[in-house]
């Protein structure tokens, strides 16, 4: 893998697994200026930021009038923020109607289906057009949305599947992921909530995490290859 392919893995991890960043859009009421909001999100079928939003909010009203923004994402982690991964999309965000990827949302945010039920939130999707990336020293670059975006190869009945028997079947290997990836037991309930091709989300005490895969999958049954191997992998590996 080159430096290249490195870095691009790296960022798409990070907008993978990140699951909120800050919105950029252009401020009604002051032209000219960007208006920033802290906004949940998570991938779509397609790989793209969906977001449930407030109409009533500032940054829903500055996208009605000018759908062109940025969602800027950085890598989580303890210590000097500047030293951790950053990526900035450049993009436009649209009403999205809601279609399966709602319940998707659902398993990483479920407190978030009041605000769409009874206080009218709506569904955006954010379409990037590039993305500038910075992974640490001498890393920044700009990367095409062909290196950044990568669609679900599990349909969306497959993926329900596999989250369904995971959560029912191997609550332990799931734990077990966390203690690899953490070094550490965790002692709140872990429940599985998306898998695509790079990697596995959980939910720990209502948030998101992301585990990396051993190595890309693109059917259900390499799914099922890669989640054993890891389940028997030793702490550390």
């Amino acid at each position: 893998m080159t430096d290249s392919d490195t870095q691009a893995f790296a960022a798409r991890q990070v907008l993978a697994g990140t699951f909120h960043g800050v919105l950029s859009t252009h401020s009604l009421e002051l032209a000219g200026y960007p208006f920033g909001s802290v906004v949940p999100y998570v991938l779509d079928q397609e790989g793209l930021p969906l977001l449930l939003l407030s109409p009533l909010s500032q940054h829903t009203k500055n996208l009605a009038a000018d759908s062109r923004c940025g969602l800027t994402v950085v890598e989580e982690g303890e210590g000097d923020v500047q030293q951790r991964g950053r990526l900035s999309a450049l993009g436009e965000i649209i009403a999205a109607r809601p279609d399966a990827d709602a319940e998707h949302y659902f398993g990483y945010f479920p407190q978030a289906r009041l605000y769409l039920e009874q206080l009218g939130f709506v569904f955006y999707r954010f379409t990037p057009t590039r993305f500038h990336w910075n992974g640490g020293f001498a890393t920044a670059r700009w990367l095409g949305t062909d290196r950044i975006l990568r669609a679900n190869p599990l349909s969306p009945e497959s993926r329900r599947r596999i989250i369904a028997h995971m959560n029912q079947d191997h609550k332990d290997a799931l734990r077990g992921y966390l203690r690899a990836l953490d070094g550490a037991d965790c002692e709140q309930e872990v429940l599985m909530v998306g898998i695509d091709a790079e990697g596995i989300d959980v939910r720990v005490d209502d948030r998101p995490r992301r585990i990396p895969l051993l190595r890309p999958i693109a059917s259900p049954g390499e799914a099922r290859e890669v989640l054993v191997e890891m389940a028997r992998q030793p702490v550390g590996d």
